[in-house]
């Protein structure tokens, strides 16, 4: 990937993720989802964002180091209800924090990949967890 198209995925990235928070940030605890979904407050949305954003940069850097990450067991949804238990705990402001420093640092990876590092591998993990995610779960959201 060329600069140019590097500084285009970051910048959607961003947009998406910005329009993503301002909505989280006006229903803070609410159920998000229609009631055919998991009861997913703002809390659970950024630490599930938290979650995939430190497994896909994990990958990425891994990737670069010539290693490659083991999957995690499960499908999706098994592997999101898995987390989602397991982050019950969490605040909202703690989940936030979670989920913005990871997104800090999944942007500070993806800039830091040297021009000729750039291949489908490192394509993929730069894309993993970014505007389309963000994106799709703003779909999700039901709440008026």
């Amino acid at each position: 990937m060329i600069a140019e198209a590097v500084r285009t995925m970051i910048d959607e990235d961003r947009a998406e993720w910005e329009a993503l928070v301002l909505l989280l940030e006006a229903h803070p605890d609410k159920v998000l989802h229609d009631p055919e979904s998991p009861g997913w407050t703002a809390r659970d949305v950024y630490a599930h964002l938290a979650r995939w954003m430190t497994n896909s940069t994990d990958g990425l850097e891994a990737w670069l180091a010539g290693r490659v990450n083991p999957p995690i067991g499960g499908t999706d949804d098994e592997i999101n209800a898995r987390w989602q238990a397991e982050d019950s705990g969490l605040t909202l402001e703690e989940a936030r924090a979670r989920a913005e420093q990871q997104f800090e640092r999944r942007i500070s990876v993806i800039e830091a990949v040297p021009a000729e590092r750039w291949d489908q591998a490192v394509e993929a993990f730069a894309r993993a967890d970014g505007a389309q995610h963000y994106r799709a779960h703003r779909g999700f959201i039901a709440v008026a």
